[in-house]
């Protein structure tokens, strides 16, 4: 349940400010209540009226009415906010939801989410972590609010990248297409680009060969089906061992080419686009941005040109209500000319266009890594070097378990290190690669929260329960034996649902991240101080209810990060 949506809903009805856009949220502090609103700060600019005084007659209206009495126990004005403490058997109802049920949609909405999309004939790099983990945790939240995803990588095919993989290949490569591996591509490709900066004959055999490309040339459109192979065939195996969801889709920049086309001529018949100096632009000075390049002088399709076709195409194919591009924050310029060319000439009125910004992942240097000089980390490296290190962790608090238990402890938590040093950061701000701060396995990590996971599976192993982790039956009968640190955490707990909520709203992760992180430093407090295995037997029973709700929670919220829990750490 959505209890800030919930409240929110009550307080419109019941004040009759339906119209009315103010906020419902968590309480920082459970001295102030459970939840809180700022309705009498946003009516009182309305209404030329003190929002203290105005808090203190809502709160007042709200008191006598006996329907929201059922979900409140307690409402208190504070400083201009009121301030609400929830009823105990609407706790106990909240608490006894399955979380792990999608949400049901009464109406099923279509999200298409873009992420990834790397370039062929590259290995991923670290460079492509942030999209690829930022896309794949919001595939997986969407889910579970019970849209339909749709999950592709635009991956970069065509042009004069593919211009200049097939001109290496016929310069340099002693391989037959049959033999080359990705890792052969990429040095194919890095040698002649560095070759071009001394001899520019290489950078015009690169245009030869893309314009023979382009004119579906029999012996390139032949180097070029190998080398997308090579190159999906490497981006899957990666993905496979990252845990990201399976793509349903991978489709390059060459699906667009002819719908890119024809949006061309449609722009150039509407008198949207124009020629500037040979080449065809959109002004966009209406919009208060610079003109964008549509196509190139010698009639080159852009970036945004087929931007432009992937609109369309989607817009035909699957009607979506919203498309995620998870993209860094440097193309923005790009993502907006392209969202306001759409407005011009709506290629898909019905979706919400979202371009869902992130920083760079830097080296230590404070430079983007950069395939051109070869100054790039492997993705693939990465991956087995966190493990390796998760892996020798484990061995040494787990001397006596199996090769195969340790490699799989090592795993979860090697993949879960990374993916938390990202997802746990706000996403707009650049990260510095480092090996430390990625891979500790102490602090507000992944492997602190997973300990916590593996250490209340211990405490039921101890107490010899079955603990039923999918779903937790609360009576008020329970709280009854709480003290205020169990009330404190059992409606953290139920929060749950907000988060998620929140993130979905915000294209933002790192709220799931930092919120399952606080309900481990709490469960780990409260055990501190409350005992389990050695509780009575009425007492142990609620406690490990208390312990199954902590564990769903941490389990499910992780899991929408697309990060795993162990048993045994």
């Amino acid at each position: 349940m959505f209890i800030a949506d919930f409240l929110k809903g009550k307080l419109q009805a019941i004040l009759n400010v339906s119209e009315c856009d103010f906020s419902v949220f968590p309480s920082g502090n459970s001295k102030f209540g459970d939840y809180a609103t700022n309705i009498a700060f946003v009516l009182a600019k309305n209404r030329s009226a003190s929002p203290f005084a105005l808090a203190e007659d809502l709160k007042k209206e709200l008191e006598t009415n006996k329907g929201f009495c059922k979900f409140v126990s307690a409402i208190e004005a504070k400083s201009g906010y009121i301030n609400f403490v929830l009823h105990p058997a609407w706790v106990a109802h909240i608490a006894s939801e399955n979380i792990q049920a999608a949400i049901k949609q009464r109406k099923k909405k279509t999200i298409v989410v873009d992420y990834s999309s790397p370039n062929i004939g590259k290995t991923l790099a670290i460079a492509h972590i942030r999209s690829t983990i930022i896309g794949d945790a919001l595939a997986r939240i969407y889910m579970y609010m019970g849209w339909r995803v749709i999950t592709d990588s635009h991956v970069g095919d065509w042009g004069m990248l593919a211009g200049k993989l097939i001109a290496a290949y016929r310069t340099y490569s002693k391989k037959s297409l049959a033999q080359l591996s990705l890792e052969d591509i990429q040095d194919l490709y890095v040698r002649f680009t560095n070759g071009e900066e001394d001899n520019p004959e290489l950078t015009e055999r690169a245009k030869q060969e893309t314009v023979k490309l382009q004119r579906k040339d029999k012996e390139n459109m032949k180097i070029w089906r190998a080398l997308v192979k090579i190159s999906i065939r490497e981006f899957t195996d990666i993905y496979a061992l990252l845990g990201t969801v399976p793509f349903q889709h991978q489709y390059g920049e060459s699906h667009y080419r002819t719908l890119a086309d024809s949006i061309v001529k449609d722009l150039v018949a509407s008198g949207i686009a124009q020629k500037s100096q040979g080449a065809l632009i959109v002004p966009l000075d209406q919009e208060k941005l610079p003109p964008a390049l549509i196509q190139k002088t010698d009639e080159a399709f852009l970036y945004i040109t087929s931007d432009l076709g992937t609109i369309a195409f989607r817009c035909k194919t699957w009607r979506p209500d919203a498309v995620l591009y998870v993209v860094a924050n440097e193309q923005a310029l790009h993502f907006e000319q392209l969202f306001a060319i759409n407005r011009l000439h709506p290629l898909d009125a019905h979706a919400l266009l979202v371009h869902v910004k992130f920083g760079m992942m830097l080296g230590f240097d404070g430079k983007k890594f950069s395939t051109r000089h070869g100054s790039f980390i492997s993705l693939r490296d990465v991956i087995s070097e966190a493990r390796e290190r998760a892996y020798t962790i484990a061995k040494k608090k787990n001397p006596t378990i199996s090769e195969k238990q340790l490699r799989t402890i090592a795993r979860v938590i090697g993949i879960g290190a990374i993916k938390y040093n990202d997802l746990s950061q706000n996403r707009n701000t650049d990260v510095l690669f480092d090996w430390d701060a990625m891979l500790s396995l102490s602090g507000n990590s992944a492997p602190y929260v997973q300990y916590t996971y593996a250490r209340l599976s211990s405490i039921c192993a101890k107490a010899k329960a079955k603990v039923k982790t999918k779903k937790t039956t609360w009576t008020q009968k329970d709280f009854a034996l709480f003290d205020d640190a169990e009330n404190v955490l059992l409606k953290k707990l139920i929060q749950f649902h907000d988060v998620v909520l929140q993130a979905s709203q915000e294209y933002a992760p790192n709220y799931i991240a930092n919120y399952v992180y606080e309900v481990a430093t709490m469960v780990n407090a409260w055990y501190e101080t409350h005992h389990v295995v050695h509780a009575g037997p009425v007492v142990q029973s609620v406690r490990l209810k208390l312990v199954a709700q902590a564990m769903t929670v941490i389990k499910m919220g992780l899991g929408l990060l697309g990060i795993g829990v162990l048993s045994r750490m």
